[in-house]
């Protein structure tokens, strides 16, 4: 992911790989009472409708930080991480609600309205529910694991989904799937209501908290990866340009000397029609003082 990649500071992972060597029912019933726990913070916490966002960051916190045997105090960690995590997922939820509101204020107008504009935005909500279920189901975990912008979150959560397709689907389903009776089927919620009290928020999300953990885990190993892979084009760029500007000293020093080696030949050259020069001084000299030197005999013998 960058932006994808790009633009994340960790600060819950993965990190304990060491197996857990406590006896099965041991696990278990530790595993329920974290989850019946964590459960009963998720449904207090969210009592005021607008901290929902918080209470699920803190919720799948809590999950990823239960799984990798970093927390034992599920009630200290909760608060903590609900506090820490309070600002950027309750801005999530408000935008997550926004969005909704849009789509109803469409499906409304889709509904008192025919013809070309009816069909019109009937695709155009159905790309948006799209977007809607794609983006959802990463957003709080994202918040609960990762420091980043809004727009980033949301833009990392869409990039995930598309790039963990079958992870997704499985986050998806489990969370929209028991929801999506209860709406469909009103008495199924009525037998089921304490459950969802005391068990189920916990259960899902503590279960696709192991699909959230591997996705994310995989991300940072391909992160680290695309890493060391441009460390190493930078490295193997450097090494050809110090070649390319080593040759191209080289091929500068050649030049300057073979200049250097032409410049005496051309100074020969301009010495020799100088020494000629003398020469023709020196003869038209002589020639001179011979010419002289006759004058004088012949005055003499006058």
């Amino acid at each position: 992911m960058s932006e994808r990649h790009n633009s994340y500071n960790k600060i819950s992972e993965s990190d304990n790989k060491n197996a857990d060597t406590r006896p099965f029912l041991r696990r278990a019933m530790d595993g329920f009472g974290n989850i019946f726990a964590l459960n009963i913070c998720f449904v207090i916490s969210s009592l005021p409708i607008i901290t929902i966002g918080a209470s699920l960051a803190a919720l799948y916190s809590m999950c990823i930080r239960l799984q990798d045997g970093r927390e034992e105090t599920v009630l200290a960690g909760y608060i903590t991480e609900f506090k820490k995590n309070f600002k950027q997922a309750t801005k999530a939820y408000l935008a997550i609600l926004v969005y909704l509101a849009v789509m109803l204020a469409e499906y409304i107008m889709i509904n008192n309205i025919e013809g070309g504009i009816s069909t019109f935005y009937t695709y155009v909500l159905l790309v948006e529910v799209v977007f809607f279920c794609l983006v959802v189901p990463f957003v709080f975990p994202l918040i609960a694991c990762y420091e980043n912008t809004l727009f980033n979150t949301f833009k990392n959560s869409f990039i995930l989904a598309i790039g963990y397709l079958g992870s997704w689907i499985k986050i998806f389903i489990a969370w929209f799937a028991p929801i999506a009776f209860c709406v469909i089927y009103p008495t199924l919620f009525l037998y089921l209501w304490y459950m969802w009290l005391l068990f189920i928020f916990g259960a899902i999300a503590y279960g696709t908290s192991f699909t959230v953990r591997k996705v994310f885990n995989k991300n940072k190993e391909l992160e680290e990866y695309t890493e060391k892979k441009a460390e190493e084009e930078a490295r193997e760029a450097k090494k050809q340009a110090a070649k390319e500007a080593k040759e191209a000293r080289k091929k500068s020093e050649e030049a300057e000397e073979s200049e250097e080696a032409e410049v005496p030949e051309e100074v020969e050259e301009l010495e020799e029609p100088k020494a000629d020069e003398d020469d023709k001084r020196e003869t038209s000299k002589s020639d001179n003082k011979k010419k002289s030197g006759d004058s004088k005999k012949n005055k003499k013998s006058k």
